[in-house]
């Protein structure tokens, strides 16, 4: 059963049947960085992978025929080098290989991309990367680039309203809902730094934002911000669940040309 969700599950012969028919393909694209002391340095991507799982599974309940690659785990992640085990790309090696990658799958008449993101250090090269391809194909292709948080950022300021920043108690909270491993006492863990949520918040009401950038890659101990004492399965859930429901409006979108 698992083959009808995952392209790298399918034979050949089953994917050259169920091409025809495809509405749309999810490709995870997340980064191995380090998220504090109680979350695994691969959240980004796994916590990306785990909602595409769900996502196509939930879109054939609805009718829709979806199909989920494997991940993209590694990503621009240089703001965290300065703590062990962090992992980055060149800038010009990442945007060339999500490139190949979506140019591969096109190839075989896939006309719908969905890149969900997991790491906002990302999203600029992302874009970059599908406005290019659509622009060089000049045909009906249709790539969408959307990070998770983007999705429920409205939820999340209902759920936590001390906001959101990395491996926060929204970060977490997610991870718990979908059985990521998270580490620790999170009641004694404590604040690397408080962060003006002016200038960070998802809020688009609330702050200009200013993209600022500077030389990051420093060890930063715990490497949290903000703090994990409201930490919360249920949250993570609604969450989680917030998340699939609006992939599956956008995609229903997306096939009846409303974006």
């Amino acid at each position: 059963m698992l083959g009808l969700y995952y392209w790298d599950r399918l034979s050949w012969v089953e994917f050259e049947t169920l091409v025809k028919d495809l509405d749309l393909v999810v490709l995870p694209v997340g980064s191995v960085e380090q998220h504090g002391p109680h979350l695994p340095l691969g959240l980004d991507y796994l916590i990306v992978d785990e909602l595409s799982k769900r996502f196509v599974i939930k879109a054939y309940e609805v009718g829709i025929k979806a199909v989920k690659l494997p991940p993209i785990a590694y990503g621009l992640s240089s703001m965290w080098l300065g703590n062990p085990g962090t992992i980055t790309v060149n800038f010009d090696s990442f945007m060339s290989y999500v490139y190949d990658v979506i140019k591969a799958v096109l190839l075989w008449g896939v006309k719908r991309v969905l890149l969900l993101n997991g790491h906002a250090g990302n999203s600029d090269a992302l874009r970059v990367v599908a406005s290019k391809i659509v622009n060089e194909l000049k045909g009906d292709h249709l790539i969408v680039v959307t990070t998770w948080w983007e999705l429920v950022g409205d939820i999340i300021k209902e759920l936590f309203p001390k906001g959101f920043f990395h491996a926060d108690e929204v970060e977490t909270s997610i991870a718990l809902a979908l059985g990521i491993d998270v580490k620790g006492d999170l009641e004694g863990s404590s604040i690397h730094r408080k962060y003006d949520e002016f200038w960070h918040s998802l809020d688009l009401t609330k702050r200009p934002k200013a993209y600022v950038y500077r030389y990051e890659a420093v060890k930063r101990v715990p490497g949290s911000y903000g703090t994990q004492k409201g930490v919360s399965y249920d949250k993570g859930a609604t969450l989680v669940n917030s998340i699939i429901d609006r992939l599956i409006k956008l995609t229903k979108d997306l096939l009846h040309n409303k974006i």
